[in-house]
Order: C-alpha cells, then sequence, then structure tokens
C-alpha cells in the first residue's frame, strides 16, 4: 500500500500542474497536430517521494483522439521536460522524467454520468403507493 503524498509532493505537483498546462497551450501553436484538439487539459500530476518521477493525467475532447494524444505528447515529452526544467530548476536538484497517460476516471466519470442521463424515468410502482396509502 502505498502512502499518502505528503504536503512537499503535493506543492511540488500543483506547480508543475500549473506550469505544464502553460507549456501544453503553448506547444498547441507549435504543434500541428494539436490543433485539431478543442481541449487538451492537464487532469491531475502525481510525483514519487523523491521527487524523481511525474506522471501527468490529460483530458482530450474529442475523447476519440485520446489514444492520439497520449503518443504525441510522450512523443514530445524530451522538448516538455525541457521547457518545465526552465521554469522549476530552482525547486529540485535533478530534473524529474516526465510521462503523460490518459485520465481514466474522468473517462469512466464521464461514461457513467453519460448512462445515467440515457436511463429512462423509473416507472411508477402501483405497490409503493399503495401501501403509502394504507397508512
Amino acid at each position: 500500500m502505498s502512502r499518502p503524498p505528503n504536503l512537499r509532493q503535493q506543492r511540488f505537483a500543483n506547480e508543475v500542474k500549473r506550469i505544464l498546462g502553460d507549456i501544453l497551450h503553448e506547444a498547441a501553436s507549435e504543434v500541428p497536430e494539436l490543433a485539431d484538439i478543442a481541449l487538451l487539459e492537464i487532469s491531475d500530476v502525481r510525483v514519487t517521494p523523491d521527487l524523481q518521477q511525474v506522471r501527468a493525467y490529460v483530458l482530450v475532447t474529442p475523447k476519440e483522439k485520446m489514444e492520439f494524444v497520449v503518443r504525441l505528447l510522450n512523443q514530445y515529452q524530451r522538448e516538455f521536460r525541457y521547457r518545465l526544467a526552465q521554469r522549476i530548476r530552482h525547486l529540485v536538484k535533478v530534473m524529474p522524467t516526465l510521462q503523460f497517460f490518459a485520465d481514466e476516471v474522468e473517462l469512466r466519470a464521464r461514461r457513467i454520468e453519460e448512462i445515467l442521463r440515457n436511463l429512462p424515468p423509473p416507472a411508477k410502482d402501483d405497490t409503493q403507493s399503495a401501501l403509502f396509502s394504507e397508512e
């Protein structure tokens, strides 16, 4: 069982998330493949306790392009890591590795919401109403 992140990890992860969001926003104009994406968002950043690895979870709209965008981000991860290093070099001694992943939790939540919205309204149950009317 893993330990919950300490305060230093949380602060570092929040800072990296903010900076990566800015970097991806800048990269959207430089990388032509990212121009078609309606929404590219860093939903979560997790950092190892030694601050050596950063795992960034992304959300993409349209969701059909999720796998493509994650592969593309991982192809450009060296450039993103370099840009990140320029902005966080005063926070860490060793620059962490950077990996991008699809945010499966958010995708599952969206799918559940979609299923719930498409459910038919509940049928009126006559046995329940009869029970309440007898009282």
